[in-house]
C-alpha cells in the first residue's frame, strides 16, 4: 500500500512540475497560417520548426 501511495505522489508531483513548462511557450501548430512561410496553405514541419525557433529567439 505504501508503495502505491509513493508512486501516486511521484506521478502527481511530476505532472505538476511538467504541466506549466508545456504551456509556457506560445508556439504554433500545423493549423496556424502564421507559420506558413511560402503561402501554399500547408504548414510543413520545417516551416513550423523555423517559425517556432524564430518566435523563441525574438523574445
Amino acid at each position: 500500500m505504501k508503495r502505491f501511495l509513493l508512486t501516486g505522489l511521484t506521478v502527481l508531483l511530476a505532472t505538476a512540475i511538467a504541466t506549466p513548462v508545456a504551456f509556457a511557450s506560445k508556439q504554433t501548430n500545423h493549423s496556424d497560417a502564421e507559420a506558413d512561410a511560402n503561402g501554399d496553405g500547408k504548414v510543413t514541419l520545417a516551416e513550423l520548426r523555423r517559425h517556432n525557433r524564430d518566435a523563441r529567439n525574438k523574445n
